[in-house]
């Protein structure tokens, strides 16, 4: 069980340090206090329980098992755990998955403006691909300086790439809805014979 990831719910009383924990080790009453670990001021005082519970719970911590967790997110915050205040079974199913995000560099423009119909579309592709609402922004990665007629090249040479390139994605898109409409209307066709 120790260095693994889990993810803990406590008692009612205990509840605001539910979250998704590393088991550093698991130790003894005496190995904690051998550590200089009050309970009392960590786990109980921290959470509005005084003294007079801690005691009335002190034979149970001293016969069972302490869990030192680590929080995933922090390796500073360690919290010591008797193991009768846990609500319930720490669950395992527990992994780290991650929060993308998609950069692409698209070259030089005069103006940012000159790509908002591409954000635009950006936009409806993720919304429609991946069922994410947030927007796209704009931004420059780096400033380039040049002449004119250095700028009116790479804006001919873009130009004439573009109608070269077939948008996939945005016909993906497009196919979709037509497949979805015929699939609608081959439903209706079906269920009208049916009732001939």
């Amino acid at each position: 069980m120790t260095d693994y990831v889990y993810s803990f719910v406590f008692k009612a009383s205990f509840n605001s340090l539910d979250g998704i924990y590393r088991v550093a080790s698991i130790l003894s009453y005496p190995e904690v206090i051998e550590l200089e670990i009050s309970l009392l001021e960590t786990i109980y005082k921290t959470n509005g329980l005084d003294e007079v519970v801690f005691n009335t719970d002190l034979p149970t911590i001293r016969s069972g098992q302490i869990y030192k967790l680590v929080s995933v997110t922090d390796s500073k915050i360690i919290h010591y755990i008797p193991e009768h205040i846990l609500k319930e079974i720490p669950n395992a199913s527990v992994q780290k998955y991650l929060k993308l995000g998609l950069a692409v560099n698209i070259g030089i423009f005069e103006d940012p403006n000159d790509v908002s119909t591409l954000k635009s579309e950006v936009d409806q592709t993720v919304a429609a691909m991946v069922g994410s609402s947030n927007n796209s922004v704009i931004y420059t990665v780096d400033e380039e300086w040049m002449t004119t007629d250095q700028y009116g090249v790479i804006k001919t040479a873009r130009e004439a790439a573009i109608t070269k390139i077939n948008n996939h994605f945005t016909d993906n898109v497009a196919l979709r809805k037509q497949i979805d409409q015929l699939q609608t209307l081959v439903q209706y066709y079906e269920n009208t014979l049916k009732t001939l």
